[in-house]
């Protein structure tokens, strides 16, 4: 394997104050009585790990993770605090704000942001900035949050600012991957890589930059793609052993027993396409179905050996696309409540 590794709710504005930009956007703000009740200062403290020598690891998804946002909102509020957290693609951004403890921005990215006109779609990707705005969502929308949060009239977009102090205060590391275009290796980043908010944002998005549908992004002059092409498939299994970790929690975005079917021809030829210039990359995305159902099998291998914990949806409501809010918040609903019913089950076997 290459591996290479580099060292609460905000108010509305007050009667007659103009509503800023992002919350119009947004259509509404977070007036809805769905999460937690749990003050985000305490889910800020206590940061020490108590899982013991466990691997957290956060499947990558696109929008399928509005689904397991939710389990992140449950992890924290249960301050279950692992020693290392994990994530690609989508996984990425739940992962990193895992260790930044910020569910109110997991909710936001997943349920709320991809509503906006500017996120993505069909105009956005025909005029070359991707399916998936990836320098919107994780540059100019993590700027106007910033922004909007030092006004008087803070509106919901506030709750979309990393947790920088957190992230960098907390003793869980965080690992991201992504796929080098040019050599078709797997690059991993540390939270040592990762000194500030651009630092951190600019990473999440060279992970979520989907092959076709997004276009590459550069990190310190090299361009990447999609983590989950790589070697860890969408799951950050391998890097979690390679750092000597024995036993997985595994937040999954597929129902269990899913398995992917061989790329379609089309498929194959629109790589081949895209791709020409970078065979090395081609040739990855051919094999990933086969290498991510074989490492499915490794994983319900560990799970009968008592040594993975698999968190899977019982039912998978939206897509790696969807855009719909109304289906995101669904989804991200059901997932809360999966998890929820769970945590008995977690707790038993972490204290195992």
């Amino acid at each position: 394997m290459t591996h290479p590794k580099t060292t609460g709710a905000s108010p509305p504005p007050p009667n007659g104050a103009k509503e800023p930009l992002l919350s119009v956007l947004c259509g509404q703000v977070w007036a809805e009585a769905w999460g937690t009740n749990l003050p985000m200062s305490d889910v800020k403290q206590n940061l020490a790990p108590n899982t013991g020598d466990v691997a957290l690891i956060f499947e990558g998804g696109g929008m399928r993770n509005a689904y397991t946002a939710g389990v992140l909102e449950v992890l924290l509020e249960e301050g279950l605090n692992f020693p290392k957290a994990y994530g690609v693609s989508a996984g990425a951004e739940l992962a990193a704000d895992y260790v930044s403890r910020d569910i109110t921005r997991a909710r936001g990215m997943f349920c709320e942001a991809p509503g906006l006109p500017e996120a993505g779609g069909i105009a956005m990707f025909l005029t070359g900035h991707g399916f998936f705005n990836t320098k919107f969502v994780f540059g100019e929308l993590s700027e106007i949050a910033i922004s909007d949060a030092t006004k008087a009239e803070r509106s919901v977009v506030a709750d979309l600012v990393f947790d920088e102090r957190t992230f960098a205060q907390n003793p869980c590391d965080l690992e991201i991957e992504a796929l080098d275009l040019r050599t078709a290796e797997t690059r991993a980043w540390t939270k040592r890589d990762m000194p500030n908010t651009a630092e951190v944002m600019l990473r999440i998005e060279a992970s979520c930059s989907y092959p076709v549908f997004t276009p590459p992004v550069t990190v310190d002059g090299r361009a990447y793609i999609d983590g989950g092409m790589g070697t860890s498939h969408g799951v950050c299994l391998e890097a979690a052993k390679a750092d000597g970790f024995e036993r997985f929690f595994i937040v999954r975005t597929r129902e269990r027993g899913f398995r992917l079917k061989p790329l379609t021809l089309a498929k194959r030829a629109l790589y081949r396409l895209c791709y020409a210039p970078y065979p090395k990359v081609y040739e990855a995305l051919l094999a990933r179905p086969a290498l991510y159902n074989a490492q499915l099998d490794e994983i319900d291998e560990l799970e009968r050996q008592g040594v993975a914990y698999q968190f899977c949806p019982s039912e998978m409501p939206v897509s790696y696309m969807t855009k719909s809010t109304a289906k995101l918040k669904a989804a991200y609903a059901a997932g809360l409540a999966q998890a929820r019913g769970e945590v008995g089950r977690w707790r038993a076997w972490l204290a195992g």
